[in-house]
């Protein structure tokens, strides 16, 4: 267990309920959570009335945090660039995953998956499609990308190789298959490879 750098005993909290739904936990343990984040159990207790309370709001720091990255990335990128904008955008989703370990499997794990869809935390998910969604439209109506692609394909392709990824990177298979030096700029090549494919204009 990892030792949590200073932060409020909130946070704490959230912390060791997180590392828990991560290791495929369905919901935390809020007793177990409070005693190792050095919270009193009473005062977890008033901040979350049960487990499934601590579950959405560990849920929604998870995607917060998420969502901010995202967002500055993409703020970074030439505002008169919505390719570059969509690129810095799936850069910021492999460097997210890539940083944060525990995120990315609480994110990706099938009972959290599950809790996603029915909270409010939902709202999160639903910005970060679309936005990227948008961006997509105006590239395609100014004529960046091909006319014919399939948005919502491309979507569910992206979504899906990035899921892969925080897989690979998990189970450690990046340096396995093909044994490159930097797992995650193989993994990023892997995701602008897929992107220069779908994305290009054919010629003429």
């Amino acid at each position: 267990m990892k030792q949590l750098p200073e932060m409020r005993p909130y946070d704490r909290l959230l912390s060791r309920a997180a590392e828990q739904m991560a290791a495929l936990t369905p919901q935390p343990d809020l007793a177990l959570a409070a005693q190792e984040a050095g919270v009193p159990l009473d005062e977890a207790l008033a901040w979350f009335a049960d487990a499934h309370a601590l579950s959405a709001a560990v849920l929604e720091q998870q995607m917060v945090l998420l969502t901010d990255h995202l967002t500055q990335r993409v703020s970074a990128a030439p505002s008169d660039d919505v390719v570059a904008q969509l690129r810095a955008l799936i850069h910021a989703y492999v460097e997210w995953f890539f940083d944060n370990p525990v995120g990315g499997r609480l994110l990706v794990s099938p009972a959290v998956v599950a809790v996603l869809s029915r909270h409010q935390v939902k709202r999160f998910s639903s910005a970060i499609y679309g936005l990227a969604e948008s961006m997509m439209e105006r590239a395609r109506t100014a004529g960046l990308i091909r006319a014919d692609i399939d948005i919502p394909e491309v979507m569910l392709t992206m979504r899906a190789l990035t899921l892969g990824i925080v897989a690979l990177q998990d189970m450690d298979r990046a340096r396995l298959w093909g044994n490159p030096a930097d797992p995650r700029a193989a993994l990023t090549r892997v995701m602008d490879g897929y992107f220069d494919l779908i994305m290009q204009k054919p010629a003429g």
